[in-house]
């Protein structure tokens, strides 16, 4: 779609401004966990997740971070909702608005009682930190009913076929803005 600057018409890229070079991706770090992680939480109270943070330094304060996440998860007892976010430091970031008492989350999924099954949570949220200090991003997790949740594996953890251990991560990327 043509762009109207100064009276001109045309397309807009970054090329075309002088000095700038946007959407440029500046650096790349990721955390991966690949053990079988468990945790039992308080319902609704978040905990971080092991393994899933990572820190960057962001080049220039207007650089935007671009977080993504993939999860694999399970609660003790089947049928229960699974919530996590991403955190900026000590600061919740891609979460819901506040009504009234209702966990803000940035992911919400099912948990099935199958003993072997996981379910997936994945998310990706574009960041605006407006720091060149080094950022911690990770990964808080908890369930609605303060049960034991799994990451990585299935709520049974037999040595067998049907017991498969997968892996997890964080990805941070910084993007010129």
């Amino acid at each position: 779609m043509p762009v109207i600057i100064n009276g001109t018409s045309g397309d807009i890229s970054a090329s075309s401004l002088t000095g700038v070079d946007t959407g440029k991706v500046l650096q790349v770090k990721q955390a991966t966990q690949t053990g079988r992680v468990s945790a039992s939480v308080t319902s609704t109270v978040f905990q971080d997740i092991s393994g899933l943070s990572v820190s960057i330094t962001p080049t220039a304060t207007s650089s935007k971070i671009l977080v993504s996440f993939h999860l694999h998860v399970a609660t003790t007892i089947g049928n229960y909702t699974v919530f996590s976010r991403i955190m900026r430091d000590s600061t919740a970031i891609g979460i819901g608005d506040q009504v009234g008492s209702r966990p803000r989350v940035s992911n919400i999924t099912w948990s099935n009682s199958e003993s072997y099954q996981t379910t997936t949570m994945d998310n990706a949220f574009l960041d605006s930190p407006n720091t060149t200090s080094a950022t911690t991003y990770k990964i808080q997790w908890t369930d609605s009913y303060g049960q034991t949740i799994y990451l990585n594996r299935g709520i049974t953890d037999s040595d067998s076929i049907y017991y498969p251990v997968s892996s997890s991560h964080i990805t941070v990327m910084e993007v010129a803005a």
